[in-house]
């Protein structure tokens, strides 16, 4: 009987013959098939017996009374499917039993073959038998699959032959981080750490497991985040039916957590072998087993063997012949118990002499009583129990001191274990400590890779967990210039000195941004003076070094400033004295070329010609000191930056020559700026000017004009007290050489130029400086060496209207030099400066006028007060006592019609108070021309008498913000 076959086969025969279906049983039992069969031949039957008896096997007619086989098929497979369904039937065809089979019959037999039908009846219930099995079985491996899924501490994976996972269980996905899909196909390589990932060292791992059929170990691996942990790892082969592998198991448990005890652990027994080394006593230490494992040096020391020596029981070699059984039984006694253990004995130590000691032993209990280790110590007590010998008299007395030592080995073994206990706690508060101080820490190994960081140092670097960063070198974190310094330089520094305090470090945190700090650190040594680790603190200095640049800027515009002003006040009253002495001079001169209007004298006219032309130039050298000191009178108003660039341009190029080309970029919706148009000119000229020289082989100036909005932290630090808002932008950019930033810092200095002496005198920038300060604008250099050279000139915006009237200070145009015909009156002229009032006086007076002289304001009020009728007034502002200002205030008090012409040698801004001057009141500016003089004088006289009111309403006051 083949296997799988059951020793008596049940068929439930669907069959209307009892005939046939004898015939069928007696070929199934001469087939050596023993059976029971039970026959049915109608629906209701079939149907009941299937609901009965448990049969191995279906018979069936395919013509029967009531229904057919194919009937009786549908209903035996819908309510029996696990039984095997056969045909025996004496007329049934080819397309029919193709019919059958398709709707799950096993197989057909005709009748007119029955030696057919025990074959038929052995394959189709051996068949069903595998079937069975293999649906058992592969439930089976469903719930085993299903367990293995619902274990979730353990990481469970298959693999094939070459190493590849083939299954991957939910502890896997917990563990590694990994999906099934991402892991499915991946080598057995992805659940290690890099440094173990050798191709080499897996092919040989799996070559072990397959040679020895199982293999476990200890490897560091890597989840999918980055996070590396110490696994427990057991690798298994499954072999097929011929003994060969067919596949791998691999299960990971990860025991970081209890690699740190042993860490832990280690440690605290180090701390303990310190203290036990620095003990008087003979300390020694074993596992629960009881076989020693550790002597401190006072044992080798005594006892003259070696560490290799002293193994398992080898310590009794050392007791007296005597104690060894006496020793070894208590000891025995004490490690099956967990008490103390206590005896005297006798050791030998390394000359051969006995000694007498007195042992002790305490076991230390983890937290649930089991005992982890003992401690012992051996004190000497030879002294003792030689007293004790000698002294039998004394015995009391010997015992007492015997049990005083006693008690303080006791308490020495208390303070031991109770050291060790509060050496634990301390390590496990200093952990916690670590973890939550306020301060940034980290720790790193040897190779420079953390081993720890606190909560604060994850924060300031801006990192969620520590698995983002544990491992890695502390040089990822710094800019490529400072972790070069660092590998080349700080960190050999600190392994030889073993310490540094604040240094100078920078440190690139999550997001980018480049922290400052000072770093300080030392090294941790263990006993015997080998490398544990690096300790170091950061404190970050970023908002201090950035507080201290700014200060040193600020210190830095703050002394440019300062030189600014000194240098200004200086040029301002040297321009101020110098125009006196030019005013005198030039109208000496204008008097004498007056009187040497003949033939006769052509070459003393010519000689007062040319000091003429001398004192002029003079002139305007102080103009040009006035500008920078910003004492220059001016005359702003509504100026088009754009027409005034194009009315130039002619002017700027026949200057520059042919070699510089010119090109200009002035939009239509620039704004106008509020500005003296005559000054702007001469600024851009002499910028231009320094543009060509710049250039001696040729290039190109570009002129462009802009509007710009300033920020209060676009005008902070500027020394010319520009203030935030609208501006004007006028911009002189070269090709040329450039200038160092040295140069930069000292180009506005009056008289400091870079040209060969005898081609510049130093004060184009300075006039420029001056003029854009004096109106309230502001001026930038941009330019590198070799790059050319752009400077900017900020000038207010100007929101009047084009045109409305004459800025203050700044009357109608005086009328040309030359006295007015028929113009006369009396002039009050007040002067301290006695030569510029002699040539004033002489001038005057030529011109028909009457002149009355004043020294001072009070002499000139003494005149008026006394009845003097003085048509007009014309005052120096700078006097001793009252100045011009406030003489003319005093005089309109008094007569309110009476105009005042100012004279000075500063701008009427400075001088003048508000610089806003009156109606019927004007300024010459000194040195003048005496025909200047004469012309302002006769003007305001004549303009007075020519429209019948008083010189106070003829200039309409505008001002432009």
């Amino acid at each position: 009987m083949p296997a799988g076959m059951p020793a008596a086969v049940t068929i439930l025969h669907l069959e209307d013959s009892p005939l046939d279906c004898e015939l069928a049983c007696a070929r199934l039992r001469k087939a050596g098939i023993s059976c029971d069969v039970t026959r049915v031949d109608t629906r209701a039957t079939f149907e009941a017996a299937l609901g009965g008896q448990r049969f191995d096997l279906i018979l069936a007619d395919f013509f029967l009374p009531d229904f057919d086989g194919l009937e009786a098929l549908e209903i035996a497979k819908a309510r029996t499917p696990e039984i095997p369904f056969l045909f025996l039937s004496g007329r049934m065809g080819e397309e029919t039993a193709v019919s059958a089979l398709k709707m799950g019959a096993r197989d057909y037999v005709l009748k007119q073959r029955l030696a057919h039908l025990p074959a038929a009846v052995e394959r189709a219930i051996v068949e069903a038998r595998t079937l069975a099995e293999r649906r058992l079985a592969e439930e089976n491996l469903h719930r085993l699959r299903q367990a293995i899924d619902d274990i979730r501490d353990y990481a469970i994976v298959t693999l094939d032959l070459e190493g590849r996972i083939t299954s991957w269980n939910e502890g896997s996905r917990r563990l590694f981080g990994h999906t099934e899909e991402e892991a499915l196909g991946r080598p057995l390589s992805l659940l290690f750490a890099p440094e173990e990932r050798c191709a080499e060292n897996i092919r040989g791992l799996l070559a072990g497991v397959a040679e020895k059929e199982r293999c476990e170990g200890e490897w560091i691996h890597a989840a999918r985040d980055g996070r590396r942990f110490f696994g427990s790892t057991v690798l298994t082969v499954a072999r097929d039916a011929t003994g060969a592998p067919a596949a791998y198991s691999v299960v990971v448990r990860d025991i970081t957590d209890r690699r740190a005890s042993e860490i832990a652990l280690r440690d605290s027994e180090a701390k303990f072998r310190a203290i036990a080394e620095s003990m008087p006593q003979l300390v020694w230490s074993t596992p629960p087993n009881g076989l020693p494992d550790y002597y401190n040096l006072h044992w080798f020391s005594y006892t003259g063997t070696r560490p290799e020596a002293m193994t398992g029981a080898a310590w009794m070699d050392v007791v007296h012949p005597d104690d060894r059984a006496r020793t070894a039984a208590l000891w025995t006694a004490a490690v099956r118990s967990g008490n103390s253990y206590e005896v005297e004995y006798r050791l030998r130590e390394a000359g051969g002499r006995y000694r007498w000691f007195l042992g002790r032993a305490v076991p230390l209990r983890d937290g649930d009583g089991r005992i982890t280790r003992w401690f012992g110590t051996c004190t000497d007590i030879d002294d003792a129990v030689k007293a004790r010998a000698a002294q039998a008299d004394a015995r009391e007395d010997l015992e007492r001191q015997v049990a005083e030592r006693t008690a303080e080995l006791v308490a020495a073994n208390r303070r031991l274990l109770g050291e060790v206990a509060e050496r634990q706690r301390a390590q496990a508060d200093l952990s916690a400590l670590y973890a939550k101080t306020p301060v940034p820490l980290h720790s790193l190994d040897a190779e420079g890779r953390l081993l720890s960081v606190s909560d604060r140092w994850l924060e300031f670097m801006g990192y969620e967990s520590r698995g983002q960063v544990l491992g890695r070198n502390i040089t990822e974190f710094m800019p490529p210039d400072v972790a070069r310094e660092h590998r080349e330089n700080r960190w050999p520094e600190l392994l030889r000195l073993g310490a540094f305090q604040d240094m100078p470090y920078r440190l690139v945190k999550r997001s980018g941004e480049v922290a400052d700090v000072l770093v300080s650190a030392r090294i941790e040594r263990d006993g015997w003076g080998a490398f544990l680790r690096t300790m170091a603190a950061v404190v970050d200095v970023s908002a201090r070094l950035r507080a201290e640049a700014e200060r040193e800027r600020a210190e830095e515009a703050l002394r440019h400033s300062q030189k600014m002003d000194a240098l200004g006040q200086l040029t301002g009253g040297i321009a101020h004295d110098f125009n006196n002495l030019l005013t005198a001079i030039s109208g000496n001169l204008d008097l004498l070329l007056s009187r040497l209007d003949t033939a006769e004298r052509a070459d003393l006219r010519d000689y007062a010609t040319h000091a003429k032309v001398g004192a002029t130039r003079a002139a305007g050298l102080t103009q040009r000191l006035l500008a920078f000191a910003r004492r220059q009178p001016l005359r702003p108003d509504a100026t088009e930056p754009c027409v005034l660039v194009e009315g130039m341009e002619d002017l700027l190029r026949r200057t520059v020559g042919e070699q510089v080309s010119i090109a200009t970029d002035c939009p239509p919706d620039v704004w106008a700026a509020w500005c003296d148009s005559n000054q702007l000119e001469i600024a851009l000229l002499n910028l231009v000017v320094n543009a060509r020289d710049a250039m001696p082989d040729g290039g190109r100036i570009t002129i462009t004009a802009a509007n710009a909005q300033l920020t209060a932290t676009d005008v902070a630090g500027d020394v010319s007290g520009a203030a935030p808002g609208d501006y004007v932008v006028l911009t002189v950019a070269d090709t040329g050489m450039g200038m160092p930033p040295d140069i930069i810092k000292r180009a506005f200095d009056p008289f400091f130029t870079t040209k060969p002496i005898g081609q510049g005198t130093g004060l184009g920038l300075s006039q420029v400086y001056g003029f854009v300060s004096q109106s309230h604008g502001l001026v930038r250099i941009d330019s590198e060496a070799g790059r050319g050279t752009a400077v900017r000139l900020y000038l207010p915006r100007c929101d009047g209207e084009d045109g409305a009237g004459l800025p203050p200070g700044t009357a109608a145009a005086p009328i040309a030099n030359g006295a007015v015909d028929g113009t006369a009156g009396t002039v009050l002229l007040v002067e301290d400066e006695a030569l510029v009032r002699m040539v004033a006086v002489q001038a005057l007076e030529d011109a028909g006028l009457d002149v009355v002289e004043a020294s001072d304001g009070a002499e000139a009020l003494e005149l008026l007060d006394g009845g003097l009728r003085a048509d007009l007034v014309v005052t120096d502002v700078g006097l001793p006592g009252m100045n011009g200002r406030q003489l003319a205030e005093a005089v309109h008090e008094r007569r309110p019609e009476l105009g005042v012409l100012f004279m000075t040698g500063y701008a009427y801004d400075a001088t003048l108070g508000t610089g806003i001057l009156e109606p019927g009141c004007e300024v010459l500016q000194k040195p003048f021309e005496t025909t200047a003089l004469v012309a302002r004088v006769t003007g305001m006289l004549a303009h007075t008498r020519g429209d019948g009111g008083t010189l106070r309403e003829s200039v309409p006051e505008r001002r432009c913000d």
